[in-house]
Parts: structure tokens; C-alpha cells; sequence
């Protein structure tokens, strides 16, 4: 039997919808986002122990500073600017700033992006 790439492509996209747990446009939309990333921002700017890190949501980019020892999170400037004691706390900061009318709850371990390697900041855990 001979399958279309189309249809291997929509396969897999089903199959990270699934365990994501989210609908197929949102994984394409979460994927788009990771690659749009293009200049990450190494941590070496930041004060030692830190890791810079950063969100895409409803069309903005969010930068924080993460970290590691407490745990907390820092979104530095912008509408949801402040020091947060978890990255959930700042994700929730985040959704309320942009998108008020939404349930503002997310696990910021899987919201927050590490600028260095692009992976969900649960990667440094």
C-alpha cells in the first residue's frame, strides 16, 4: 500500500495533537513558533545562574530570565512585567496582559522556551 506524504504528514501532526493535547492547528501554530525563533538570545548576557528564556503568544514574543536555584521567573519589561515565584505564575501573567477574556492557566514549564537551545524550559528540570 502506497501512502502519500500529505497523508503521512497529517498523521503525524494527529499524533502530536493527541499527546500534546491539543487540536492539529495548534500543533502546527506551536511548531511555526519554535522555528520562528531565529535569534535566540545566549544567557551570557544575563547575571551568572540565569537562563534566558522567552514565549510567543498571541503574536508577542515575551523574554523572562529564569532561575534555576529558586525557580522563579522575571519578565523583565512589557505588560506582564515582574518577578514571578514559578514559571506557571509567569505564564498566567502573561495570558491575563494579552488575552484577558481566557482561562489564564498554563504549566509554564511547557509555555517558557529556552532562547539557548529552543527547548521547553521543563528541558532543566
Amino acid at each position: 500500500m502506497e501512502v502519500k506524504l500529505g497523508e503521512v504528514a497529517s498523521m503525524k501532526v494527529s499524533l502530536l495533537a493527541r499527546a500534546w493535547g491539543v487540536d492539529e492547528e495548534k500543533v502546527v501554530l506551536r511548531l511555526l513558533e519554535h522555528f520562528e525563533n531565529s535569534e535566540r538570545r545566549p544567557s551570557a548576557g544575563l547575571p551568572p545562574g540565569l537562563v534566558a528564556v522567552h514565549a510567543l503568544y498571541a503574536g508577542h514574543k515575551v523574554s523572562g530570565e529564569y532561575d534555576p536555584e529558586s525557580q522563579s521567573l522575571v519578565i523583565p519589561s512589557g505588560p506582564a512585567q515582574g518577578r514571578y515565584k514559578t514559571p506557571s505564575g509567569a505564564a498566567t501573567a502573561v495570558l491575563r496582559a494579552y488575552n484577558p477574556d481566557v482561562a489564564p492557566h498554563r504549566n509554564g514549564w511547557s509555555f517558557w522556551v529556552v532562547d539557548e537551545s529552543g527547548a521547553r524550559l521543563q528541558s532543566l528540570r
